[in-house]
């Protein structure tokens, strides 16, 4: 094997200068996606107040809103008993309107 002057490769540039381009490249590149990431960061963070503000808005009346639904539910539940009373009244007097018409007329 022949000893290569492995320093130079592509056109006399030596090896080290062409990797601390390259990482002096990658530096700047990732400077870049830092700054990206910062501004991103920001705007999610002004989205998160604004839907907080929204929520903080909105939560007054939903809480109000949930408040009556219970108060609409007790109602029917109470209403749902009585249609159940009124059903079983109805089918009793069904039954006695079936039984007075098997009844033979009075004389």
């Amino acid at each position: 094997m022949s000893e290569e002057n492995t320093e130079r490769l592509e056109g006399g540039t030596p090896f080290e200068i062409r990797v601390l381009r390259e990482l002096a490249n990658l530096n700047r590149r990732f400077d870049g996606l830092e700054v990206r990431l910062t501004r991103l960061e920001e705007k999610v963070d002004a989205l998160e107040e604004k839907v907080e503000a929204r929520l903080h808005d909105t939560r007054p009346i939903w809480e109000s809103v949930l408040s009556r639904l219970d108060g609409i539910e007790a109602r029917l539940a109470k209403m749902d008993s009585k249609f159940d009373v009124v059903a079983s009244h109805l089918l009793e007097l069904s039954a006695d309107v079936e039984l007075l018409k098997k009844r033979p007329p009075a004389a």
